[in-house]
């Protein structure tokens, strides 16, 4: 059986007990990605909420995806595609691909990375650590091992709690969950970890 980091999606979402958000988009003056669009998402303006400090510039050349319906963004590597979809009737995801075909793999190759961005409604709301431990009884109950669990603050000031996972196979994920408004946005990643983990460092609240 295929063990990839996206095989708890369905397990976490029946958890789950709100209607599906909008469909999220990548900008506020370009076309919206639309499912499996696999041409990069155009260069971004963005009004911010910033609650302290100031982006640092990535160590890739970057562009931002942007949720407006959720209100949040993240920068990934300019040379990524894009690919969005609705899960269900529960949720949202997003893979951002450092090469198109990884998008249905179960493991990524050597040298690639797959990140996906899972935004879910769920009751109650406002409960981070409530939330956080029903991923972790997934995780437990699919066979994941958590390896390493921190709470961090991001560069923008956003909470938010970081893990190492190894699934099954043994193979590493890096998982981020925070709550943005109302809602719940996990970030997934694996290949490169540490590109994964400077991308999640990115996620931030964006307003008018």
């Amino acid at each position: 059986m295929k063990k990839t980091i996206f095989s708890l999606t369905l397990l976490v979402l029946t958890l789950a007990a709100c209607s599906a958000p909008a469909t999220p988009t990548s900008s506020t003056e370009a076309p919206s990605v639309s499912v499996e669009n696999n041409m990069p998402v155009p260069d971004e303006v963005v009004t911010e909420t910033v609650v302290e400090g100031k982006i640092r510039a990535p160590s890739f050349e970057s562009q931002t995806y942007i949720n407006e319906s959720v209100g949040f963004a993240l920068e990934y590597p300019a040379q990524w595609t894009v690919t969005e979809a609705v899960v269900g009737d529960r949720g949202t995801e997003t893979l951002l691909l450092s090469t198109p075909e990884i998008a249905d793999q179960a493991t990524v190759p050597p040298g690639a990375t797959r990140v996906a961005i899972q935004v879910n409604q769920w009751d109650p709301k406002n409960a981070l650590a409530e939330y956080v431990d029903t991923r972790k009884a997934a995780w437990e109950s699919s066979g994941f091992t958590v390896v390493n669990e921190e709470h961090v603050t991001l560069d923008l000031g956003l909470a938010a709690v970081r893990f190492s996972v190894q699934s099954p196979d043994g193979i590493p994920v890096e998982y981020l969950i925070a709550a943005i408004g109302d809602q719940y946005v996990t970030i997934s990643g694996e290949g490169d970890l540490e590109l994964v983990k400077e991308m999640m460092r990115y996620l931030r609240p964006i307003g008018n």
